[in-house]
């Protein structure tokens, strides 16, 4: 059992507070790590959801699972096939035979890897997620598709 918890106001804090005595009446034993600073994941992911939605929104991709599949595909996956040769080992033995839209399923929601699909993204490190951006916003700019004001509230 690991429970994580990010405490960002008063009533996150008592939460916070009220799971760590429980855990310690129940186990007697309890280790807590301590870090400050904000979890950059739900804005990166915040962000992602919204170039998604506007490569949906202003070009014939298809619905907003649509970009995310693509994105992940055409970008997430060179990333870390790049990156990491326990996850290029892996892609080239068990997927890279399939066709492309068997590729494109396995990056969404599919009874193999649950609802988020096939893992790429959420395996980035901070750079990687930067690096994805970037190529999104490359890609797709050049195709009319603008993200100005979604990357001005970027708070990296």
């Amino acid at each position: 059992m690991a429970d994580r918890i990010s405490v960002n106001s008063a009533s996150k804090l008592s939460e916070a507070i009220t799971r760590l005595t429980n855990a310690y009446r129940e186990h007697k034993f309890v280790v807590v790590s301590l870090r400050p600073g904000k979890d950059r994941t739900l804005d990166q992911n915040a962000l992602w959801f919204s170039l998604y939605q506007r490569i949906a929104h202003m070009t014939q991709i298809g619905e907003v699972e649509d970009a995310r599949r693509y994105c992940k595909l055409h970008f997430g996956v060179p990333v870390m096939r790049r990156d990491c040769a326990e996850f290029r080992d892996g892609w080239n033995r068990m997927f890279l035979h399939l066709d492309y839209e068997q590729k494109l399923h396995l990056m969404g929601e599919c009874s193999l890897f649950g609802p988020d699909g096939f893992p790429v993204t959420r395996l980035f490190s901070r750079a990687q997620g930067v690096e994805y951006t970037d190529r999104i916003v490359a890609e797709f700019s050049g195709r009319g598709v603008v993200f100005s004001d979604l990357l001005s509230e970027e708070s990296a």
